[in-house]
């Protein structure tokens, strides 16, 4: 069903792609920031991965991209009303692209999200969400309800 996952490379979950992609064999890509931002400075390395630098420094030019260049886009936030996650979500609507908006805190994410994506079989997810500084350990219960839900799938 996912041909490829990818997202903006920032830290929380953007990142959680990483440990998934690797573990289940999902290639990996996305664009990040020019200069390859993140909050926690410059990964370069993300180009091994299949990441690839965008044009612009913007994070705002990068999450739009994103949203354009997949089928659908899961966000994952503790934090919905951040302007990263309102951007992405307008701009899913502005497109008529589907996206779910889930907190993986929840007991029932994993859930969520296997059945959301039984219903929009995207071939391209972006993977979306709070920073790790706004959302303390969402990198890690993100990577682990992403790989339960993906494992799920039949």
């Amino acid at each position: 069903m996912i041909e490829k996952m990818i997202s903006g490379g920032q830290t929380g979950a953007d990142s959680c792609i990483i440990g998934v992609g690797r573990r289940l064999e999902i290639p990996l890509g996305g664009l990040v920031p020019r200069g390859w931002r993140t909050e926690r400075g410059p990964r370069p390395e993300l180009a091994e991965l299949g990441f690839t630098e965008s044009d612009s420094a913007d994070y705002p030019v990068r999450t739009r991209q994103n949203v354009e260049r997949s089928d659908a886009t899961l966000i994952l936030a503790t934090r919905p009303d951040s302007d990263g996650t309102r951007l992405t979500i307008r701009h899913a609507e502005s497109l008529g692209r589907p996206f779910l908006l889930v907190d993986p805190f929840a007991a029932d994410a994993a859930q969520q999200i296997r059945s959301w994506l039984m219903a929009t079989e995207p071939g391209v997810l972006n993977v979306a969400g709070n920073r790790e500084s706004k959302a303390p350990g969402i990198e890690d219960r993100a990577e682990q309800i992403l790989y339960e839900a993906l494992t799920g799938l039949s």
